[in-house]
């Protein structure tokens, strides 16, 4: 019972059921708007050729105006609320008009009641419907008080035959609308039907791919972790600790990945920007993918890249971009099997255009529409297994699409592929490439002597992760398994220079510990070390007073950059 209300409590669902509805209501009025211009028109044409009152003419063609202008407006999207409830009101209006000047009970006007309330079962729901029902009942019992106490007031046809044209047009008129109401109905059914379907075999084909790309990785980190435990010479054991931290890396991408796939349904995934050279980036996937294709053994596939001359700067988010390049270039590796794989960018403007090209297998033209689509993924040879999960491309469209460009690809079957996205180039800046020599990049060696640091962690595995990687950068390193003792240790050792500290410890939160850190000296630098990498949880962690965060599992490199800026020590 609590699922289900917090479920129908979901103002995102909620919004969602309701832009659902909002668009089946626009397709209703668009085409019964248009069929109703169509017949006002034939009502008046056959209102003239029967001899019927100027009223009852004037009234159609005025309908016919009235449905042209609400036509264009529900077209155009404009006042939409406003127009649906005067749409109503007027088919309501004119029933009565056709009521009164067509004879009352004797004319068509009772089919064309059934047919409003029969549009409205499908344009309304709950507590909307009611009313209108309630007003719809009170309108016809009127209207019956009204012809039975007067009987005479509203006369009758000619002559029998005009009422028996007027009656049997009335039918194939208002058959035809309920026709159109009936197949617009059956349509979107269908569609969403379909759809759900395919949702559905969609969603069961990416838990099937998840299930296999996880236990991939994992096979490979929990078996070559239990054969480092035995007698291995050295070259065997680093050769298995490549492997281990290759499927980490999997294993982390994969995770990032559906996590990114939530942010963007959440529409909360967020760019984050600062200036990079968009040549190194190209140059540090080309170093990266020339290795990849080494350790897949793929000599036959070379790599080729394509950049300006000149350096190009921008302001973006580098790590974003580099996704999306990542994701491509992965597609591209896997699909290849000989030839080449091209890659890089160029400069149009104020518009950068990155490229993928492949001499892969290529794309059935069958499967190019559904390409980016959620989850999708080709799979037409059960004999050649290719490994992912279906939503690399629809990450790709996605975060381009936040950057506000625009990906697209072509592709011959059984010859290639290649895949284009641009990018504004915001806060461009060019320099002409200075060239460096190898032998003179320093790279920094990290040490820090006599820096002493607190490592808040409750994680045994964790703690000793972070204790081994600094034990020999010359920090003194203090160890807390909660948040008590933390605070114990902080205030016993005033020459602590910096502090490590999770966010969820078992007696209390890092946020509760940083708090009364800060209380007893604000001058030591805290950062938050934990699993909270969510949209919003960084932000949080620096609202409540931490000096830096990073996220779990801890990069080594990160990390030292980070004590090199606060300790201001390396050497």
């Amino acid at each position: 019972m609590k699922t289900k209300d917090l479920k129908s409590n979901n103002p995102k669902r909620k919004k969602a059921a309701s832009d659902d509805f909002t668009d089946l209501e626009k397709g209703f009025l668009i085409q019964l708007s248009l069929a109703a211009v169509l017949f006002s028109v034939i009502s008046v044409i056959a209102n003239i050729v029967m001899g019927f009152s100027l009223s009852l003419i004037l009234v159609t063609v005025l309908s016919t105006l009235i449905f042209a202008i609400y036509y264009y407006l529900i077209k155009k999207d404009i006042w939409f609320g406003y127009v649906k409830w005067l749409f109503i009101a007027t088919v309501l209006i004119i029933i009565n008009l056709i009521w009164f000047y067509n004879y009352g009970s004797h004319g068509p006007w009772f089919y064309l009641i059934v047919l409003l309330y029969s549009y409205l079962i499908f344009m309304m729901k709950g507590r909307q419907l009611l009313v209108v029902s309630i007003l719809l009942i009170v309108d016809v019992v009127v209207l019956f008080l009204f012809e039975y106490n007067f009987p005479g007031r509203l006369g009758d046809y000619p002559d029998a035959q005009a009422r028996i044209i007027d009656i049997y047009t009335a039918i194939i008129l208002y058959g035809a609308v309920a026709f159109i109401l009936m197949t617009l109905a059956k349509h979107r059914y269908l569609t969403a039907y379909q759809k759900a379907k395919e949702s559905d075999r969609l969603k069961s084909s990416f838990l099937a791919n998840m299930s296999h790309e996880i236990r991939t990785p994992l096979n490979a980190i929990v078996g070559f972790s239990n054969l480092l435990a035995e007698d291995v010479d050295e070259e065997e054991k680093q050769q298995y600790i490549d492997i281990i931290n290759q499927s980490n890396t999997s294993l982390l991408r994969l995770i990032d990945d559906v996590l990114d796939v939530s942010l963007i349904e959440a529409d909360q995934l967020k760019i984050k920007s600062a200036e990079f050279c968009v040549n190194n980036l190209i140059d540090n996937l080309e170093k990266t993918y020339n290795k990849v294709l080494s350790e897949k053994a793929k000599t036959d596939v070379k790599i080729e890249v394509k950049i300006p001359p000149e350096k190009i700067f921008i302001t973006s988010d580098m790590s974003r971009i580099n996704q999306v390049m990542v994701n491509l270039l992965d597609n591209a590796i896997k699909f290849t099997h000989n030839g080449y794989i091209s890659f890089g960018f160029s400069r149009e403007g104020d518009i950068l255009h990155f490229f993928v090209a492949d001499s892969g297998i290529g794309i059935k033209r069958e499967y190019q529409e559904a390409l980016f689509e959620r989850f999708f993924k080709v799979e037409e040879n059960k004999d050649k297994l290719y490994r992912g999960t279906g939503i690399g491309l629809y990450l790709c469209k996605k975060i381009v699409g936040i950057f506000g460009g625009r990906i697209w690809f072509e592709s011959d079957f059984g010859k290639g592929s290649v895949f284009h996205f641009t990018l504004p180039a915001t806060g461009m800046r060019v320099e002409a490439e200075v060239v460096t020599k190898k032998e003179d990049i320093e790279l920094p060696a990290f040490n820090f002597p006599g820096a002493t640091i607190l490592i808040v962690e409750d994680d045994k595995s964790s703690l000793i992760y972070l204790s081994r990687m600094l034990a020999h950068m010359g920090l003194h390193i203090l160890e807390a398994v909660n948040g008590n003792e933390a605070l114990e240790i902080f205030k016993a050792n005033p020459e602590v220079d910096l502090v490590l500290l999770d966010i969820r410890l078992p007696d209390k939160s890092g946020f509760e510990v940083i708090k009364e850190m800060k209380e007893i000296n604000d001058k030591i630098p805290v950062i938050a070390q934990t699993a909270f990498a969510l949209v919003g949880d960084e932000k949080k962690c620096y609202e409540a007073g931490f000096d830096d965060y990073i996220a779990k599992p801890i990069p080594k490199n990160i990390l030292l950059e980070k004590l090199s800026f606060f300790l201001g020590k390396s050497s």
